[in-house]
């Protein structure tokens, strides 16, 4: 069937494209939008004026150069309003409120203590939000959406919280609840997908079409983007690779199976193999991630000890990736989680596995990284709101 399109949706359809040419290229005037989407000057000024109306884009100064009259540039206006990042994590949850330029506003953070009800959990992340949301109205800030990472299994079509293998979380309503309460759009993905969509959106370089965005904590799942898509399936549950078999009759794992890869590289399998090493770890770091600083110390004051575990969980890092790679064939590895100064310690070794195992010439151009920043989940959500707020900006003119 031929869709038809009214004059309200060709005006969002422009209104699309020229927000995605500032975007893309920075402060631009009327007449450098106009050439750049083969449109006249009055349909871009109308359309530039139902923008500048909702605050989306702001007027800044004349172009330099050029022949005869300057043109007023305009940019995107990061004060237009303001954007909610929720990571709703094993034993904490973190809310920021930014602006549309992604700058942080303000932060709170709760620890959860496992284990830990949804009922309680989402009680302190909804009192987060909020101060969040109270902090924005002190700004003058608008709320254009809250996103939420959550580190279990997110069913893509409700926003529902469907399973989380640790936390023992299930078949929570969070969308449709935090919508009604606090008015605003909420979007919700597992934290590897936020991961993803941050290394996706905001990484240099960016829009990287095809990567694999790992994230490894107490748990261990994947985001991955396949010629520019976040790669979803069909629940939304795709990317679960730290439940997949690694070890034949390996240790128990959390899901009730034995074997599983996270229960090698995941933060457990970390802990056991140091201890098995004779390293001295403190009582509570079963339950925390207390402890990684004090074994990053020791590997770099190069601990045999801790030198081995670490060769260990490369070998075992890498040959995991060695099939993610050749199914999804990526350009792009990045490596996140809370788990991220560990792998910034033998991200040479797993680099190293990967070549040397992964299907030539497949391995050739793939790029390997730790992710620079320990706040790839936040800044996924705000990504997420921020998309929607660019591909569907008419809403936000009618106010």
């Amino acid at each position: 069937m031929q869709t038809k399109y009214d004059r309200g949706d060709i005006r969002r359809l422009n209104a699309v494209s020229a927000l995605k040419q500032l975007r893309e290229h920075g402060p631009l005037s009327r007449a450098q939008i106009a050439d750049k989407l083969g449109l006249t000057r009055a349909t871009v000024s109308a359309i530039v004026a139902d923008l500048i109306s909702a605050s989306l884009v702001s007027e800044s100064e004349y172009e330099e150069g050029g022949v005869g009259r300057r043109g007023m540039l305009l940019d995107l206006n990061p004060s237009c309003g303001s954007m909610i990042a929720v990571e709703l994590d094993i034993d904490r949850v973190v809310v920021v409120l930014a602006n549309l330029g992604m700058k942080f506003l303000w932060r709170g953070e709760a620890s959860l203590s496992a284990p830990v009800s949804a009922d309680e959990g989402l009680r302190r992340a909804g009192a987060l939000v909020e101060n969040a949301l109270r902090r924005g109205e002190e700004l003058d800030l608008p709320c254009f959406g809250i996103g939420v990472a959550w580190a279990g299994l997110v069913k893509r079509a409700t926003g529902e919280l469907a399973y989380g293998p640790i936390s023992g979380w299930q078949s929570v309503p969070i969308k449709g609840d935090w919508e009604a309460r606090f008015g605003t759009p909420v979007y919700v993905e597992n934290e590897a997908h936020a991961g993803a969509i941050a290394a996706h959106h905001l990484g240099m370089p960016r829009g990287v079409r095809d990567l694999i965005y790992l994230s490894l904590g107490v748990g261990l799942s994947s985001g991955v983007f396949v010629d520019g898509g976040l790669l979803r399936g069909s629940e939304g549950y795709a990317g679960q690779v730290g439940h997949t078999p690694f070890v034949a009759e390996g240790h128990l794992c959390g899901c009730g199976r034995k074997g599983c890869w996270v229960t090698e590289i995941g933060a457990s399998g970390v802990l056991r193999k140091l201890r098995a090493e004779g390293v001295h770890l403190p009582d509570a770091a079963d339950s925390s991630l207390d402890w990684i600083p004090g074994i990053c110390e020791m590997a770099q004051a190069e601990d045999p000890r801790v030198l081995r575990v670490l060769a260990e969980e490369a070998k075992q890092i890498g040959e995991g990736l060695v099939q993610l790679v050749q199914v999804f064939n990526p350009s792009r590895v990045v490596l996140g989680g809370h788990l991220r100064d560990i792998l910034a310690l033998c991200e040479d070794q797993i680099r190293e596995t990967l070549e040397q195992r992964v299907l030539y010439p497949m391995g050739k151009d793939v790029t390997v990284i730790v992710s620079a920043s320990p706040e790839d989940q936040l800044k996924g959500c705000l990504a997420t709101v921020f998309e929607a707020v660019m591909s569907n900006p008419m809403p936000a003119s009618a106010r």
